[in-house]
């Protein structure tokens, strides 16, 4: 028993793991906060970007052709009506195109029909 007197109590060490643990878990957890966000926002911004890529196309219509207005008012004017009253306003543009589009030799477009097409395009402004 003489050789047992060395032996010594039992010594404290230091354990970090639980509070390692913690970290991780809050890491990880703004981590996927974060990619949540930016899927979000990604998706969200390409809606806006495609309802403005149309309405620039619009806008830079050329209105002595009145052919190509004609088609592209009726093709592309449908993707920026979000609401009833732009939706009468739109099939009341494309009733008064109609007659532009299916002949060979079209007249020029009356000043009315200008004055809606610019009507139609300055209230998706807003």
């Amino acid at each position: 028993m003489e050789k047992l007197r060395d032996i010594k109590g039992l010594v404290e060490i230091p354990d970090y793991s639980f509070f390692l643990y913690i970290f991780f878990i809050v890491v990880v957890t703004t981590l996927a906060a974060v990619l949540v966000y930016l899927v979000i926002k990604a998706i969200g911004s390409r809606k806006k970007s495609k309802r403005e890529e149309v309405l620039q196309k619009l806008r830079s219509l050329n209105l002595d052709n009145p052919k190509e207005v004609a088609y592209a008012i009726t093709r592309y004017g449908r993707y920026i009506v979000n609401d009833s009253a732009r939706a009468k306003m739109y099939e009341e543009l494309v009733r008064r195109l109609t007659p532009y589009k299916y002949k060979k030799e079209v007249p020029k477009l009356d000043s009315e029909t200008k004055k809606m097409i610019n009507l139609f395009l300055r209230v998706h402004d807003e």
